[in-house]
């Protein structure tokens, strides 16, 4: 309450003295909000646009993110989340307006005058001005039916299993509940917090209300089984788009992660697709986009580190940022709080932000290891193998497409830079002592490095780095060896981490989610030893046994709920921890679950449930 009476009085002070003027719809599309409603029953659909030309893309920009008034910054922002009207931070920023910035402003900011008197407005006063001002979050991104999903997939022809049969029928069902296309009709420009795409996309499920980079990676996956090939080819044309307007891939499809990327694996979805559709004019079409991006991440996201008289370039995850999350505004501007030093306030908020970049928000990864805590996280000092990993395969990706298309020179210079990362992935992150690849720590390498077991410690190998390091099979089954406790001791997948670091950081200890359980397996069977196909097929069955067992407890009260994450020390059980409780949906975990049924069903016996 002493938070929120604080609020309010800085605020109505920043309005008398500098009150938001931005404007954001035009006279016309003003008067056109006014008069037009704006219901579900009177929209019209949205026609599809072809490609942009990426050679009209805008230059690279870092750090300008989103100025908009009401959902990126302003008073506005901050007295509704700091009211905390809603339970979840994230549905005020996800509720397009009824009116334009200008005039929604203007009510604002009779409201504030209109109870100077009491203080201020109550929550009361702030939920009726929300109710009277804006739509339901969502409003603008509709459900559709995927054009290309038909109801029995070839790829369940080949799976005798009747309960894995059944419980693969209903996944790519969920497709239909998951897919979405965007609608603005009725509503202004800038009316709302979408980033405007033409083509249906699938989202994550729940709170998740719009589509996620790295996310759509094994959404695509499971497209490509279920046979969905042009809307997995529309989510691509999307994404090309973005790039095209903005120079690389947001966190995700609203413009309050303007600031902020996500794990680079576009140039990942473009090779599953190409893999499945040997489309040789998708691939011309779309290839100059993949270099934009990637030299969007060496431009932004880089850093240079000195070692035995080598400098070697490398990626991080950086986002410049001086001001609270507006999803998770609450959140971070009482995190911040403590911090009376504006440096250290704009380091927290910049290092959070960039854990969102990462995908593990949270993580100890991130933190102090004397001290896991969110005041500690100082991600912007920390070099991730996971996201060097995912660079040197896009690398490696990139040289193959251009010795495709026959541009020697392009496939060359690709090579030399997967070749250039290998080497400074052997040199800066290989640690002998343990056998695994460890974070670097730029601030101190020397002094905390940080041993734990993290899945993110194999990720070169699920990117092959064995082939330019030359690593033998015995060296790989050592590595194998010094984390087989987490590989093979739990039922229902492999931890996160070892790490037992408190409710706040989702991304450690006994939580599995489907992208690291994916990244594991796949790089299990890859290097092919006896030992890591004997602990590749026992994981494939311990991880759809938990998918599996998940859905079957919750498939007469609730149709089968497929979890964000899970817990691996109960069979079925989600997992816990983060910023919002437990998702169902879910996009990632339904395209990995239908990718290994698909290619790995001859090891799954659902036998644990």
């Amino acid at each position: 309450m002493k938070i929120f009476s604080i609020s309010i009085i800085l605020f109505i002070v920043i309005l008398i003295l500098n009150i938001p003027t931005s404007i954001y719809c035009s006279p016309d599309c003003q008067q056109q909000q006014l008069s037009t409603s704006a219901t579900s029953n009177n929209r019209k659909s949205i026609k599809t646009i072809k490609l942009l030309d990426y050679s009209n893309s805008i230059s690279f920009q870092d750090g300008v993110g989103c100025t908009h008034p009401i959902y990126c910054t302003g008073p506005i922002l901050n007295l509704i989340q700091m009211s905390q009207i809603f339970n979840d931070s994230k549905t005020f920023v996800d509720m397009p307006m009824k009116y334009s910035s200008p005039i929604i402003i203007q009510y604002f900011n009779t409201m504030i005058t209109n109870t100077s008197s009491k203080g201020g407005p109550s929550k009361q006063d702030l939920i009726n001005f929300v109710s009277q001002n804006f739509y339901p979050a969502g409003y603008e991104v509709e459900p559709v039916k995927p054009k290309d999903w038909v109801p029995n997939p070839t790829f369940l022809n080949d799976i005798t299993n009747p309960q894995l049969y059944q419980f693969a029928s209903a996944i790519h069902t969920k497709w239909l509940d998951l897919t979405r296309i965007f609608n603005n009709t009725g509503l202004c420009i800038d009316c709302f917090s979408s980033i405007p795409v033409s083509n249906p996309f699938v989202i994550a499920g729940s709170r998740f209300r719009e589509f996620y980079y790295w996310d759509s990676y094994w959404i695509i996956r499971g497209l490509l089984v279920s046979g969905m090939t042009e809307t997995a080819k529309g989510m691509l044309l999307n994404f090309a788009n973005i790039i095209t307007e903005f120079g690389f891939i947001p966190n995700g499809g609203r413009i309050y992660y303007l600031n902020r990327s996500q794990p680079p694996l576009y140039t990942q979805m473009v090779k599953i697709y190409f893999d499945a559709t040997n489309d040789i004019q998708f691939l011309e079409e779309i290839l100059p986009i993949l270099d934009l991006e990637y030299q969007w991440w060496m431009k932004y996201r880089v850093a240079k580190v000195a070692k035995n008289d080598q400098l070697y370039t490398l990626n991080l995850y950086n986002v410049s940022n001086q001001s609270p999350r507006p999803e998770s505004y609450f959140e971070d501007f009482t995190g911040a709080s403590e911090f009376s030093n504006l440096n250290q306030r704009d380091f927290y908020y910049s290092s959070i932000s960039s854990a969102a970049e990462s995908g593990w928000d949270f993580s100890s990864r991130w933190t102090s290891l004397s001290d896991i805590n969110l005041s500690t996280i100082q991600t912007i000092n920390i070099l991730p193998v996971d996201l060097n990993s995912m660079l040197y395969l896009n690398e490696k990706t990139l040289s193959n497409f251009y010795t495709i298309l026959g541009d020697t020179n392009q496939a060359q210079y690709y090579k030399n830079q997967s070749l250039s990362r290998a080497i400074a992935i052997e040199n800066i992150f290989w640690n002998e002592n343990i056998n695994q690849w460890i974070d670097f720590n730029l601030i101190n390498s020397n002094l905390e490095e940080n041993l734990n077991f993290y899945t993110s410690n194999l990720q070169p190998l699920f990117s092959d780095i064995q082939q330019d390091m030359s690593l033998s099979d015995e060296l790989i089954d050592s590595i194998l060896k010094s984390v087989s406790e987490p590989l093979t001791n739990y039922i229902g997948g492999v931890p996160t981490s070892t790490v037992s670091s408190g409710s706040q950081f989702q991304w450690d200890d006994i939580n599995s989610w489907a992208p690291l359980q994916y990244f594991i397996i796949e790089m299990l069977m890859d290097v092919n030893t006896t030992l890591s196909t004997q602990i590749g097929t026992s994981l494939i069955d311990r991880w759809i046994t938990t998918n599996y067992c998940g859905w079957k407890y919750t498939l007469e009260t609730q149709g089968g709920m497929m979890f964000e994450k899970y817990n691996v020390t109960n069979v079925g059980v989600p997992g816990s921890g983060g910023e919002y409780v437990v998702q169902d949906g879910f996009g990632w975990t339904n395209g990995v679950a239908l990718y290994l049924i698909n290619k790995y069903h001859m090891f799954i016996n659902l036998n644990s449930c």
